[in-house]
Formats: structure tokens, C-alpha cells, sequence
């Protein structure tokens, strides 16, 4: 039998054509009684709702049945609200009367350590080919079929964006504020502890839900980074997914692990994953609606250009500011369009950007200058401004933008922010439907914007292109498990240079010497100046320990620099074993950068990039891509550092071979990819010299994992 999508197995929990309430209770305090009168009140058919409950006749004007199994049609949906003790024998009979999906809102699993009584819900729906949701969950409102399989207050008011929910509090409190804003749903789907059903199956039911436009995410953690990657690559291409993650600083991803039980890895993982996968990143919820409510409704923009139209100077200063805190680029308005402008406002105006139409500007203003605006083929989008003054109605201005926008095709991104009171509030809502997103600051207005934009210029990326590369990975395999073996986590400085060049990354030579005399006799080989380092498998940062001398010049210099490392080693790290001194010639300096490697616990290898050197943790000015990474990632994760600046040709420097390091990073993934035990990759610094001369790995660091 053919494997049903994800959307046809999914099908039956948020689009249900008869739902059974497994607990269904008489007592209006119990969550049983709630969702049952919820179905109700959310007009759901009374002849497709089942009560369950063995001690009841009739509940709400309902037969109840004693069991799932007696209810005489076939069930889609059956909503559990029973003791947790219960949960797996009414599963088992869900699965006997063949029940397409369960949505479980019990608690007492995962969440309170209760693991093993979650895995057996998980091995009896499996068994009998049902998708779970949940357990410990709020439950499912649908607005598409009028299904409120939740003890929310209401049903949220019908719209075309999806929201799913990790925090079932948050689901609870977000409908009343979606409802008080206007703020259309499709779905609300609470998903607890994701036994089964998680995050990702829901995106990728949404992506082909004829009525979500876009889908929203409140995330704690994901289970499966390498999935949610690739998923979230996919829908993104058709449908904007903008995720709230919450978990920035550790100890909100303690609180995270206790909380859900969830697995939470770092926030840069999740944030190079969101960059690599299109998904949109709101910092705070209103910004989640905010975002989903402006790529809902409004089209996206083929070009850069933006305009602010204002009749307060004040609003169009924090627009300018927030415009260039979101990216987008505020057009210098030609002469001819100017002239067009300077129609609708008085002498003392002006069309500079923003195009300031004066406090006196009327309905008839704000509908030319627009109109103007958007028949210009070089604008692209328009965010307009209006404080409520004595000689205007928000709702008349809100009427004269609406007739401009479809009088021109409605074809072009126009943001709004209306500042005043009530009056604005109900002429910004007025506007939203209409078709131009409209908010209460300019802040909010060129952030939407920025959303879209930020959509916009995902969908216009090239495709990615990964290239062969050419290992020597049997070389590696030896080094790598035979440093395990010998139950060591960290290859040694010569080990480690040997898997660089096994994978073209180029290191110089380091040969190892095990005397002074043998130390001068490589020197007078490499030629001088060269530098000693100590070779240990237990010493990672040699600079701590005094392993390490630098610009040595002649015979004398290499004895003495060879007896002060081996001293200064076994003082500050007796531990540690010294197999001898590395040899090998100075370099010339380059442009100091780092890249690295760390494998997170959810997504895997995260691939660094950034100014390198001794103060690359002081600096902080790195980007991260999770592996594999592609020849387009790669030079984005560069062009988003200041030190791409320095590589490019600063103040009148001539430009660095970009493309080499282009190449380390690309040959730094792979290694990472073919060896999961390789728990960190340090290659610091990697010096960067002229365009076509290439770039060295001084130094190399290579830790492992078990």
C-alpha cells in the first residue's frame, strides 16, 4: 500500500468530518464538559460529535456512548481528555474502531518525566497507523470546518494564517488577543509534547493547505534540526513560515527542558538554520502577527525602491530609522517624479524620501501622492504615514489610500501606520482588509515591510550549488579512530595538520622533532625564521603553557627555544604527554580569519566563519551556516562579517583570495559531514593573502566524541 502524504494523514485531525470526545464530562468546571461545549459553540455539526463517557446517557443534548467503539460511524478525530493512567486503554480502543488521529489533552507524560507511558501512546497509535497530537496539549481549534477541539475561550476569527503552538498558555491567550486585533486564523493547533505529531509534519501539512497563506511557529526547541531543515527549505518556497523561538540564554533553556522536555540546542544553531532555511524570525509575538498579517495580504515587490509618504515629519524620521534597521533601501525620488508629487501637498512641502505631504494634508493628498507613487514603474513599495489631526478622519484618509491602491492594480506592497486613538484603530483595520497591512507606529509598518522584503529576497536567492570535493578519507579514518581508541579526545597539533591536508585545506609543513639537534637540523631544512610548537594530544591552546615560540632565526635560538617549551609545558601541564616539538617555518602574515566547526546536538555540524586570531571570542564578529554548506552560503556567511570589508580591499588594500577561503569552509563542512565523531574544528588563524596567492592554516585544532 502506498504511503499517504502527510497532508492526507493530517487530514483528518484538523479537517475532521466527525469528532469523538473521549472524557466528555457533565460538569461544566471539567475540561471534558469545555471541549464538548466548545465543538458546539464553534457551530461544528451536533450530528458529528460523539460524547464518551461510560457513567453518562446524554451530555449537552448528546447521546453519549460508553465507549469509542460503540459510536455507529466511522470516527476521524478522537479528542482525549481522561486521567493519564486511562490514556492507553482508550487508545487501544481508538485503535480497534479504526480512528484516524487522536488529539490527546491529558497530561502526566514526558513533561513530568513520565517517559515510558509516552512511548507506549506513541507504539499504540503507530501500530494502528494513527497520527497523535499531543499529549499535554490545549488541542486543535480549525476555523476552515468550525472545529474548537480545545478548551480555548472561542474560536478565533477566520483568516488565512496557521499558528502552531509548543506553549498551550500562550495558544490560549493568544486567541482573545487575535480576536480583539482582528487578526484572522485558519488554524491554532496546540502541540505539547510532540509524541508524534510535531512542528514539522504541521508545516508540512500547512504548505499544502489551500487556506493558510502563511504559517506562524511559537518554538521551545526542535527534536529533529536536520528535518526541520530540509522541510522548512521546501515549504518556504511556497508559503512565508515565520517562527517566535524562545530559548536565547541559558537559562531560559534550562527553564525550556524542564518545562516541555524538550531538546533545546543553541540559539545560533537555530538561527543559522532559519537564515539557511528562509524562515522568517520575529523577536516577540505582536511581531509574529505582525509579519504573518503583511504576507498575507499584501504582494510581494520585484524591485528595491521604497517610499515613505507622511504628513508629520517626526513619523518619517522614525520610519527613515527604522528603515535602515530592516534593510530596506529608501529610493531618491527623481525630478520628474517630484513634480507629481509636489500636486498633492502645499509649497512648504517636500518630496524628498519621505515625502513629507504637512500636517494639512487631506484624503484627496494622500490618495494623489499615492496613486502618483504607485504608477511609477521605479517604485517598487510604499509605507505611508498618518497622525490624526483636527482637520481629517482617519477612516476618510483610509478610504482615499484604498481607492489609490486598487485604482492602480493592487499590484505593489503598501504598509500603513495610523497614530492616534480609536478612530485610527478602526481605519487601520479597515485598511488590512483591504489589502494594505496597517499598524499603530511607523516602527511596526516598516518592520512588516521588512518582513516581506526579507521573503521577497529568499525567493530571488540562486540555487544553491554544492561541488565535488576530493578527500583522502581512509587517511583520516585511521587518525580519527585511532585517537579514539587510545580513549583520547583531541588530536595532536601534527595529527590534526595531517587530516587538513587529507582534506586540501593547506597547512605548512610540521615536521616533529624529538631532540634540540634533531629541532636545528629541520630548522637549517625549512630555513629560518621558523617557529616550535609542542606536540601533545592533551594541549589544545599551546599559548596557555608556553608551547609555543615564534620567529626563531638561527641555530642558537631553536636549542634554547626547544629546552624553555619543554620546561614551561611540564610545569603549567604535568599531565600532559609531550611527544616532542613541532618544527616549521615561519609565515608570512595575512589577513588573520577563522574557520570552525561545532557540532550542536540538534542540527548537527554549525560551520563558523569570522575575524580570527586570539581575540576572535573577544570579537565576535563570526556567522554560522549548518552543513552541508554550499558555494552561495558560503560567500553569505562571509559578506555578513566586518572582516569581509578587510578581504575585499580596505581603505585602498588590494583584495584577498577570497575564492581559497571560500573553499576551506566548503572542504571544513565535508569534514564534518564524513566524521560525526569530530565533535569541534578550530582552524585559527587561517591567514589570507593576496587575490591568487592563496590562504594557510597556521594552526589546526581537531576535538572528538564517542
Amino acid at each position: 500500500m502506498e504511503k499517504k502524504s502527510t497532508y492526507e494523514q493530517l487530514r483528518p485531525l484538523l479537517r475532521p468530518a466527525t469528532v469523538a470526545v473521549i472524557g466528555a464530562s457533565r460538569s461544566p468546571e471539567k475540561i471534558g464538559y469545555q471541549v464538548l461545549k466548545n465543538l458546539l459553540d464553534g457551530g461544528y455539526p451536533p450530528d458529528k460529535v460523539f460524547p464518551i463517557n461510560p457513567k453518562a446517557t446524554q451530555i449537552l443534548g448528546l447521546k453519549c456512548y460508553p465507549s469509542v467503539k460503540d459510536v455507529p460511524v466511522p470516527v476521524d478525530l478522537a479528542v482525549i481528555v481522561v486521567p493519564a493512567r486511562i490514556v492507553p486503554i482508550v487508545l487501544k480502543d481508538c485503535a480497534k474502531k479504526k480512528v484516524k488521529a487522536v488529539a490527546i489533552i491529558s497530561a502526566g507524560f514526558k513533561e513530568v518525566g513520565n517517559v515510558e507511558a509516552e512511548l507506549e501512546l506513541v507504539k499504540i497509535a503507530r501500530s494502528a497507523g494513527m497520527r497523535l497530537l499531543g499529549p499535554n496539549i490545549v488541542g486543535v481549534c480549525d476555523t476552515v470546518e468550525g472545529v474548537n477541539a480545545s478548551f480555548c475561550q472561542g474560536l478565533p476569527l477566520k483568516g488565512e494564517i496557521a499558528f502552531i503552538t509548543q506553549s498551550g498558555a500562550l495558544a490560549i491567550g493568544l486567541v482573545g488577543w487575535t480576536v480583539l486585533k482582528k487578526i484572522g486564523l485558519s488554524d491554532l493547533v496546540s502541540i505539547g509534547n510532540k509524541a508524534d505529531v510535531n512542528e514539522i509534519d504541521l508545516m508540512e501539512f500547512f504548505a499544502e493547505d489551500p487556506y493558510t497563506k502563511v504559517i506562524t511557529i511559537y518554538l521551545e526547541g526542535t527534536d529533529d534540526g536536520r528535518r526541520f531543515l530540509e522541510v522548512a527549505k521546501k515549504v518556504t518556497k511556497c508559503k512565508p513560515v515565520i517562527v517566535l523561538k524562545a530559548g536565547k540564554t541559558e537559562r531560559t533553556v534550562a527553564a525550556i527542558k524542564s518545562h516541555t522536555g524538550s531538546l533545546a540546542g543553541s540559539d545560533i544553531a537555530y538561527d543559522a538554520a532559519f537564515k539557511q532555511s528562509g524562515v522568517l524570525r520575529a523577536s516577540n509575538f505582536i511581531e509574529l502577527f505582525n509579519w504573518a498579517v503583511a504576507l498575507a495580504k499584501a504582494p510581494l515587490p520585484r524591485g528595491e525602491n521604497v517610499i515613505i509618504i507622511t504628513n508629520g515629519g517626526g513619523a518619517g524620521v522614525m520610519a527613515t530609522d527604522a528603515a535602515s534597521e530592516y534593510g530596506l533601501k529608501l529610493m531618491d525620488i527623481p525630478r520628474d517624479l517630484a513634480e507629481k508629487l509636489r500636486k498633492f501637498m502645499p509649497p512648504f512641502g517636500s518630496t524628498l524620501n519621505p515625502v513629507d505631504l504637512t500636517g494639512m494634508a487631506t484624503r484627496e493628498w494622500y490618495e494623489g501622492a499615492l496613486r502618483v507613487a504607485l504608477e511609477d514603474h521605479r517604485v517598487d513599495a510604499v509605507v505611508v504615514l498618518y497622525c490624526h489631526t483636527a482637520i481629517t478622519s482617519p477612516l476618510d484618509i483610509a478610504d482615499g489610500l484604498i481607492t489609490a491602491y486598487k485604482a492602480t492594480g493592487a499590484r505593489k506592497p503598501v504598509v500603513a501606520a495610523f497614530i492616534g486613538g480609536i478612530e485610527c484603530e478602526k481605519a487601520y483595520q479597515k485598511l488590512t482588509k483591504a489589502g494594505i497591512p496597517a499598524y499603530a507606529s511607523p516602527e511596526e509598518a516598516v518592520s512588516a515591510l521588512g518582513a516581506i522584503y526579507q521573503y521577497a529576497r529568499y525567493l530571488r536567492k540562486p540555487k544553491r550549488t554544492y561541488p565535488t570535493i576530493k578527500v583522502d578519507r581512509e587517511r583520516v579514518a585511521k587518525l580519527i579512530y585511532g585517537a579514539l581508541k587510545e580513549g583520547r579526545r583531541a588530536l595532536s597539533p601534527a595529527e590534526a595538520a595531517e587530516v587538513a591536508l587529507a582534506y586540501g585545506i593547506p597547512v605548512p609543513e610540521k615536521p616533529l622533532a624529538k631532540s634540540e639537534e634533531e629541532a636545528v637540523v629541520i630548522s637549517n631544512r625549512l630555513g629560518y625564521p621558523v617557529v616550535l610548537e609542542v606536540e601533545s594530544p592533551q594541549i589544545i591552546h599551546k599559548t596557555e603553557v608556553g608551547g609555543i615560540k615564534l620567529n626563531i632565526k638561527d641555530a642558537e635560538g631553536v636549542r634554547k627555544a626547544y629546552r624553555e617549551i619543554l620546561e614551561s609545558v611540564r610545569k603549567l601541564a604535568p599531565e600532559a604527554t609531550i611527544k616532542g616539538v613541532i618544527v616549521r617555518k615561519m609565515i608570512p602574515q595575512g589577513k588573520e580569519v577563522i574557520v570552525g566547526m561545532h557540532r550542536d546536538p540538534v542540527f548537527g555540524p554549525v560551520i563558523m566563519f569570522g575575524a580570527g586570531g586570539i581575540l576572535v571570542e573577544l570579537m565576535k564578529d563570526v556567522s554560522f551556516r549548518i552543513a552541508p554548506v554550499s558555494m552561495e552560503d558560503a560567500e553569505e556567511m562571509m559578506k555578513e562579517t566586518k572582516v569581509y570589508a578587510l578581504l575585499k580591499g580596505f581603505r585602498g588594500e588590494s583584495e584577498s583570495d577570497i575564492e581559497s577561503v571560500k573553499e576551506v569552509i566548503l572542504r571544513v563542512s565535508k569534514l564534518a559531514l564524513d566524521f560525526p565523531e569530530i565533535s569541534d574544528i578550530d582552524v585559527n588563524p587561517l591567514f589570507t593573502y593576496e587575490k591568487g596567492k592563496g590562504c594557510i592554516a597556521v594552526d589546526v585544532k581537531i576535538m572528538m566524541q564517542r
